[in-house]
Order: structure tokens, then C-alpha cells, then sequence
């Protein structure tokens, strides 16, 4: 499976989470739902890196989706399992440039360490959905043609961390300056 409908399956996640933060303390069961989803999303990273090196990974990447949305109802994961077959057979391939999306991976996976490092050590709620509001848009410079949404559109590596750039404070540019410069 081409490695930029990995990407897209993240994109529609975090898009999706991002968009559920509701309220300043956490409703039952929300943190171990986004602990379980960013483990899911770490390992979406782990399995792009595996298929680039020959490794096929789509079968576990499908079973535990289907095991999330089993356990969280999760409609926008639905929609990917029933696009399966689509998926799999689509030979829609997008050429990268190898080094922006290895920055760009690295950045997308200290990201989800530190939502994850502020959900579980810190009980922090506004900064983990602060994190996600960055992350958002970083998947969609790696992908071309969206199976899962006609109507979303790829944008640039350059354009994808101007945009995450501008929803860091200052602190957080700071931080995270190897990954912007």
C-alpha cells in the first residue's frame, strides 16, 4: 500500500480528534480514547517506515483499526475500512522528496511523544489538543491524491509548517525550532 494513504488515514484522524476537544476537563473516557488513538498514530509512523523498506504492513495496519473501531466507535475510521479493497488496489503512487518527509516524519513523531508525554505524566488537556491543532495539517504535504476525501487537497511541505509554525506560542517555536528551520 502506497505509504501517502498512511498518511491520509493519520490526517483524517488527527483532523477528526482535533476537532472533538470540548470543554477544559476531560469527559470519561477521553484520555484512555486519545491515548489508545495516538498509540494508533505512532504506529501509523512505524509502518510507513517499515514500507519504506520492503516491509508490508497494511493487514495489522486494517486489524487494529477495525479493533478501535470496535472499541470507540470511530466513524471516520469506518469510512477507511470500508474503502479497503479501494485502498489497497489503488495505484495512486506520490512522489516525495525523501529528506522533507523524513523531517517531517520526525516531526510529526516528537509531536505525538509530547501530546502523549502531556496526556498521561501531566493531565494536560489544552496542551495535548494544542498539539494536535499543529499537527494537523503536516500529514497532507505527504499525499497526493486524497482516496479517502476528493475534497481535501495536498499542500506543500513549506506550507505545512508555515501553518504549524503559526499555531505554536513562542515557548513551543522554541522547542521545536530544528523541525521549523
Amino acid at each position: 500500500m502506497d505509504i501517502g494513504l498512511y498518511y491520509q488515514i493519520l490526517g483524517m484522524g488527527v483532523l477528526y480528534e482535533k476537532g472533538s476537544n470540548r470543554g477544559k476537563r476531560w469527559r470519561i473516557g477521553e484520555r484512555k480514547r486519545l491515548r489508545d488513538e495516538i498509540w494508533f498514530w505512532q504506529k501509523i509512523l512505524e509502518d510507513i517506515a517499515k514500507e519504506q523498506n520492503g516491509m508490508p504492513c497494511h493487514e495489522a495496519l486494517f486489524m487494529e483499526l477495525a479493533n478501535l473501531c470496535r472499541k470507540y466507535k470511530f466513524p471516520h475510521y469506518e469510512r477507511v475500512l470500508d474503502k479497503k479493497e479501494e485502498l489497497l488496489h489503488c495505484n495512486c503512487v506520490f512522489e516525495r522528496d525523501r529528506e522533507e518527509e523524513a523531517k517531517l516524519r520526525g516531526f510529526m513523531e516528537q509531536l505525538l511523544q509530547d501530546a502523549r508525554k502531556y496526556l498521561e505524566e501531566f493531565n494536560d488537556k489544552e496542551m495535548v489538543y494544542r498539539i494536535l491543532v499543529v499537527l494537523h495539517n503536516l500529514p497532507r504535504a505527504m499525499y497526493g491524491k486524497n482516496i479517502l476525501n476528493s475534497n481535501a487537497h495536498s499542500i506543500s511541505y513549506h506550507i505545512a509548517l508555515q501553518y504549524a509554525e503559526g499555531c505554536m506560542d513562542d515557548k513551543m517555536k522554541k522547542e521545536y525550532e530544528e523541525y521549523l528551520g
